[in-house]
């Protein structure tokens, strides 16, 4: 069995749509740079201080409380740290998010585009050496592609888009599900990188939402729970050591 990771994916804005890398160099005990490095919120969500530290994800706008933020795409250049915000294939937004001034051409734009889906003015924040994960510990998220196959042919009965999961590393070659079966015993390899297992993802609504449509069409974790007796889809690894991996990549995974 060939296991191989067939993409790379980061989500620069916590809760916009993903962008694909070529590459991602990889740093022991981080995130993939630049992966939810930024969040949207309100004066309501995070009050008047903002942002200055970690925090959970329902202190920010995402799909799972606002859906529509799925009917818009999005570019991402890491070497300006410029978001191009994207409609139909066509680019109808662009800032720099490490600016004020480029902040406030997005934040503009989202308050415009949200207007009738949240309460108060979205704001973008960072915070230096912070990633916005669903967990505070850098983890980086797996997914196999065969498990997400199974879910949709077998359980829901029509194509699942990866999307929905969000996650960083999507492998193909395995077994459907045989991911859940490594424990915290086992190591990862991509192109001699070592990552550890850490446990699977439990899934929330926000996965319910289509990434094509931003409408809610299929109950996942109820899904889930009907067809595998479970919440998990994917799983959470930590890096170990400094890399690069890149698509194509053969994965082995062996005991700690």
């Amino acid at each position: 069995m060939t296991i191989e990771l067939k993409a790379i994916k980061r989500y620069p804005v916590k809760g916009m749509r993903g962008v694909d890398l070529k590459q991602a160099k990889i740093s022991a005990h981080h995130m993939i740079t630049d992966d939810r490095r930024f969040v949207i919120a309100t004066q309501s969500s995070v009050g008047q201080e903002g942002v200055h530290e970690w925090a959970r994800k329902s202190n920010f706008l995402q799909l799972v409380n606002t859906p529509k933020l799925a009917e818009i795409g999005t570019e991402y250049d890491d070497a300006t740290c410029t978001l191009t915000i994207l409609r139909n294939g066509r680019a109808i937004c662009k800032g720099k998010l490490d600016d004020s001034m480029g902040r406030t051409v997005v934040e503009d734009f989202l308050k415009a585009f949200l207007k009738n889906e949240i309460a108060g003015t979205p704001k973008i924040y960072s915070v230096p050496d912070t990633n916005f994960g669903d967990m505070k510990e850098p983890y980086i998220s797996l997914l196999n592609l065969a498990s997400i196959r199974d879910f949709g042919s077998r359980i829901v009965q029509s194509e699942i888009d990866p999307m929905r999961f969000r996650g960083n590393l999507l492998i193909d070659g395995l077994e459907p599900w045989k991911e859940l079966e490594w424990n915290e015993d086992k190591i990862i390899k991509i192109n001699d990188v070592s990552f550890r297992v850490v446990h699977p993802i439990t899934r929330c609504k926000a996965t319910s939402v289509n990434p094509d449509t931003a409408i809610s069409d299929i109950n996942v974790p109820l899904m889930l729970r009907k067809g595998v007796n479970h919440l998990y889809m994917g799983i959470y690894i930590e890096a170990l050591e400094d890399g690069v991996i890149t698509p194509g990549d053969k994965l082995s995974v062996t005991v700690a």
